[in-house]
């Protein structure tokens, strides 16, 4: 039977936030999932990128194995009905909707932002995973580095990303239109998750402001505060 390259994704486009965040993978997970999907399935080629807006698996193997690897991301995460969410994912049934789908990701084609700078960097780290899992074959080699090579020509050769080319970029913009005839304005921001955090760091464009920042984990909060001279306000 031929070997078929096949992927599924959750995203900011099928999923509200609260879905995204109950099937989102941390790096644990990943391994993990990585180490089953090889004792389980016997598969060699996996990539797995999970951010705040995407969570996607991609896989080469001869069967369509989408639904059950959904199954297991359910396991993995202790959601014991993750067949109720399937709707929720998206699932690309050929070779070329799979690849074409990574294409556009990695290009920043379907962030929030179109053409997120970061979504490049993860896509990275995600195959970089692979990579020292010993889950890229020969397929999965050649694919990422088409990818990348596509990448930084549309970097070098178009105008694709001029301007607010990120999420956290795109905020500071916001803040700054907001506050544009506001003296010394206040800011207050929550979460200093994967955007949150890269928001607090772009905040150093804002230097009239006073920022303040609150985390559940206070620890963080404290780090980010000392290292950008901002002030920590206790979450609860």
């Amino acid at each position: 039977m031929q070997v078929k390259f096949n992927a599924f994704s959750l995203s900011h486009k099928t999923a509200p936030v609260q879905i995204r965040e109950l099937i989102s993978l941390d790096d644990q997970a990943i391994h993990s999932i990585h180490l089953k999907l090889k004792e389980i399935f016997n598969l060699s080629e996996v990539l797995i990128l999970s951010t705040c807006n995407r969570t996607e698996v991609y896989y080469s193997h001869e069967e369509n194995l989408n639904e059950a690897i959904i199954k297991l991301i359910g396991l993995e995460k202790g959601i014991a009905d993750v067949e109720n969410y399937l709707e929720y994912f998206e699932l690309f049934q050929t070779d070329s909707l799979a690849i074409e789908h990574l294409f556009r990701v990695s290009v920043g084609l379907e962030a929030q932002v179109v053409g997120d700078i970061q979504i490049a960097n993860q896509v990275k780290r995600a195959y970089q995973t692979s990579v020292d899992l010993d889950m890229a074959g020969p397929f999965l080699h050649r694919l990422m580095h088409t990818v990348f090579f596509t990448n930084k020509r549309v970097v070098q050769e178009t105008a694709f990303r001029d301007g607010a080319a990120s999420l956290s970029y795109a905020t500071i913009e916001l803040i700054e239109s907001i506050t544009s005839n506001t003296y010394q304005p206040r800011i207050l921001l929550i979460g200093l998750g994967e955007i949150g955090e890269d928001v607090a760091k772009n905040m150093v464009y804002l230097p009239d402001s006073k920022v303040m920042i609150s985390n559940r984990t206070i620890s963080k909060a404290e780090a980010i505060a000392a290292e950008m001279g901002f002030e920590v306000i206790p979450f609860d």
